[in-house]
């Protein structure tokens, strides 16, 4: 009996003490991305990449280790417009795609629609990928915000910067 009850305490203390330094942990990292938030979005600091890739790590390391807290979706978010400077294009989709797969009801999920056509179409070159992506925003997002950037970019999809341009010339000199 003695032997039970002891099991039983020393499992529930376990427990309260693994959440205990759980929780701890995590509100470490939250300080951690308030801190280097503040350092590199201060105005009195200059832009420094590897703070910026370190910020990025650190959003996805809190994603990771609290995907309900309703902070991650956010995290996420921040995490991809930084890997858009910072990162390959893939690496942007991938955190896009987490965001649209696994908060699908939050309001960035259509902007990261939006975006990662986007990414598809100006970073990678993918314009057979920009275009099913623009579409499908288009689709599901009819009344948004970025719903005729997607058009216009469905437009101009495969253009060089000359044929914009010329294109914008022809457009201007019928006006006037």
């Amino acid at each position: 009996m003695k032997t039970k009850f002891l099991f039983s305490a020393l499992s529930i203390a376990f427990f309260f003490l693994s959440c205990s330094s759980s929780s701890q942990k995590d509100m470490g990292l939250k300080k951690q991305i308030d801190n280097l938030e503040g350092k590199l979005f201060s105005q009195e600091s200059e832009y420094n990449a590897d703070d910026a890739k370190q910020l990025m790590d650190l959003y996805i390391r809190f994603a990771d280790s609290l995907p309900s807290d309703s902070l991650t979706p956010e995290y996420l978010f921040k995490a991809a417009d930084i890997s858009m400077y910072v990162s390959d294009g893939m690496t942007t989709i991938r955190l896009l795609d987490r965001i649209m797969n696994n908060y699908s009801m939050h309001e960035k999920a259509s902007v990261s629609l939006f975006l990662k056509a986007f990414i598809f179409d100006t970073k990678l070159n993918d314009t057979a990928s920009a275009h099913v992506y623009y579409n499908q925003y288009i689709e599901n997002y009819p009344d948004k915000e970025f719903n005729e950037d997607a058009r216009n970019a469905i437009r101009n999809l495969g253009k060089t910067p000359e044929q914009l341009i010329d294109e914008f010339e022809k457009m201007n000199a019928g006006i006037e």
